[in-house]
């Protein structure tokens, strides 16, 4: 019995629906069948009664008065009349007392005996016979009993009235059934071997691309084009697994660490390529097989005692180990080992991945060997370098001084190249005043001749007009020189004392441009400055006036070698209420790109040997940053001009 459930699953689907088809118009038959029997017991039985009833009250009318005379022939002829229904088997008349009175019987003699279970006009039915008890009934009163037997037709000549409907309905359901299986086929079942081809061509080939032909839109379609868009996930996861496992195998196999895999029983299931290179020689490859199949007792036993570890370990274990190579050597490798989980967390694996540090610990023990020479020639080398640096400390200071005595001398030498322009510059007024009073004293010697002589009128007036003519030269020469003299004077205090105090920007820089106008107009290049007449500073003027002298000797000198014109400008701005941007800015040749890093480098100059020192940048850029605590930036290009940014606190 139990193979008939295997049987039936291994059935295909189609035979599965016709049989379900035709076991489904066998029920419908039998139920069809049950429910004409059932019609002809709740049914055509409660006919049967009622007219038999009906007939037993008719004859009862004819017996009631043979009861009640005691006439049993007469009773006899009346129940004799059944013999013209053929239905009726046999009669008894039994009196008041159920004693009998009259019988019939159609075949042989009746056999009448007093239904004791049957109530009065009750009835039953035994086998193919229906029993009735009706009363007989004189002028109201009960006088006897009639029992009748009434013979009924055979079950199955009733059912087989109803033969040719149970083979119609029977022959409706079994084409009904084909038709139903043969719909079956075509809409669900063709689809579904279809569907398991191609399930079966993806199993056994691993083709990914395969697709299942939809053939509708219904549940079946539906399925197909699920079981497509399956098909197409598992191949885009299927190419991603590829890729990630030939990424992970190249890495692994490129490593030049071991890395392997083992199950719990210590059988290898992955390892990479340098782990078989490593291998004793005669090994056996070591998928499927533990460590016991590939290397000596000892050598196993370390491994296993760190594979022990690791997998009662919840975090990885590292240690070092002893392994052969191939040449039979042992190697040292640093081995950590980790177990490997699933999602529930439960240890199915453990992996490893042992680096070769032989070489390392050779190193190590080399470096030891050499650590005490190194510490001896450490001390000899200290004891050198102690002697350096004295002799460094003496050469650094010499040239400390010697530094600061450039410096001084480029400083000398700017207070002489000044002095000598407010020397030439003096010399103008002072000669000019010289000539006129001169000039004047002959006239007045003249002028004592005519008067011891006589004279007239208009050579007095000639005379006077003279006089006034020289006073005037003269007097506006000594101021001239006068301003000249106060303003080299404020210079060259500033330039000595290096005092702060208040000072307004454009009158300092009218009395440095001043000083520098004599070495101007031997150049023929034009400065001027623009710069407001509201900005008031608190800082150091000398300083501030070393700064411009350098940058503009500086573009005199560089910017505009070879040329005889030019422009120079100087201006300023406040750049908020606690800081002013002053620039200087020429039109001259400008810094070669190779020398920008290196302008406010010490003793660093393009006229070496040609009268430059190289310290007016160092300079400028050591008093911005120092005395006057500013910043300074430069912008220039060859052939573009320089221009040189200042910017400097208001208050220092």
């Amino acid at each position: 019995m139990s193979a008939i459930p295997h049987r039936w699953n291994d059935l295909a689907l189609q035979r599965k629906l016709l049989i379900v088809a035709l076991l489904t118009a066998l029920a419908a038959m039998l139920v069809a069948l049950a429910a004409l029997i059932a019609y002809d017991i709740s049914v055509v039985r409660v006919r049967l009664v009622q007219d038999l009833a009906s007939r037993m009250d008719l004859v009862s009318l004819n017996l009631d008065v043979d009861l009640n005379f005691g006439d049993r022939s007469a009773a006899t002829r009346t129940l004799s009349a059944l013999r013209g229904t053929p239905d009726i088997d046999s009669a008894c008349l039994f009196d008041a007392r159920h004693q009998p009175f009259a019988s019939y019987a159609r075949r042989g003699e009746a056999r009448c005996a007093w239904p004791e279970e049957m109530a009065p006009s009750g009835h039953s039915f035994h086998g193919d016979f229906l029993s009735m008890l009706a009363p007989v009934r004189f002028q109201h009163e009960e006088v006897g009993s009639l029992q009748v037997e009434y013979a009924l037709q055979p079950l199955a000549e009733r059912l087989s009235k109803y033969g040719l409907v149970l083979a119609v309905v029977l022959m409706t359901l079994l084409i009904g059934g084909a038709l139903q299986a043969i719909g079956l086929r075509r809409l669900v079942t063709q689809p579904l071997v279809a569907l398991s081809k191609v399930a079966d061509q993806v199993t056994r080939e691993q083709r990914y691309d395969l697709r299942a032909p939809h053939f509708s839109n219904d549940e079946v379609g539906r399925l197909s084009a699920a079981f497509n868009t399956m098909l197409a996930t598992v191949a885009a996861r299927d190419a991603a697994l590829r890729v990630s496992q030939s990424l992970l195998t190249n890495i692994a196999d490129k490593s030049s660490a071991v890395i392997y895999v083992k199950d719990l029983e210590g059988r290898y299931l992955m390892v990479n390529e340098r782990l078989r290179k490593v291998l004793p020689p005669g090994s056996p490859d070591p998928i499927g097989h533990k460590d016991a199949d590939i290397f000596d007792d000892d050598t196993v036993q370390v491994i296993r005692e760190g594979d022990r570890r690791a997998l009662e370990s919840s975090h990885s274990y590292i240690y070092e180990e002893g392994v052969p190579d191939a040449t039979g050597m042992v190697r040292t490798y640093i081995s950590e080992k980790f177990c490997l989980r699933d999602e529930q967390g439960k240890t199915w694996a453990m992996g490893g991945i042992s680096t070769d540090i032989t070489d390392r610990k050779k190193s190590e023990v080399e470096l030891i060997q050499y650590r005490d020479k190194l510490e001896e020639l450490v001390q000899l080398r200290t004891a050198q370098m102690v002697e350096a640096n004295k002799e460094l400390a003496e050469s650094l200071e010499t040239l400390r001084h010697a530094q600061d005595e450039l410096v001084r001398s480029e400083k000398l030498a700017a207070l002489g190249s000044l002095v000598a322009g407010v020397a030439h510059e003096l010399n103008t007024p002072i000669g000019n005043s010289l000539l006129a009073v001169s000039t004047l004293i002959d006239q007045t010697r003249a002028f004592t001749r005519l008067t011891a002589e006589g004279m007239k009128r208009s050579t007095l007036q000639a005379f006077v007009n003279d006089v006034a003519s020289g006073g005037e030269i003269v007097l506006r020469n000594l101021h001239r020189a006068v301003d000249l003299v106060s303003s080299f004077k404020q210079v060259a205090v500033d330039r000595t004392t290096s005092q702060c105090r208040e000072f307004q920007l454009c009158d300092l820089v009218d009395e440095i441009l001043l000083l520098l106008l004599p070495t101007f107009k031997k150049s023929g290049i034009t400065v001027r400055q623009d710069i407001p007449p509201t900005i008031q500073m608190k800082s150091y003027p000398g300083p501030f006036g070393q700064v411009l002298i350098n940058l503009i000797n500086n573009a005199l000198t560089h910017g505009f070698e070879g040329r005889t014109e030019g422009e120079i400008l100087v201006t300023a701005r406040m750049v908020d209420a606690e800081r002013v941007q002053v620039v200087i800015s020429d039109n001259g040749s400008g810094i070669a790109p190779e020398n920008m890093g290196r302008i406010y480098d010490p003793f660093f100059t393009t006229k070496l040997g040609k009268g430059g020192s190289g310290l007016g940048l160092n300079i400028v850029y050591n008093i911005v940053y120092g005395v006057l605590q500013g910043k300074i930036d430069v912008e220039s290009g060859l052939g573009a001009g320089t221009r040189f940014v200042l910017t400097l606190p208001v208050t220092s």
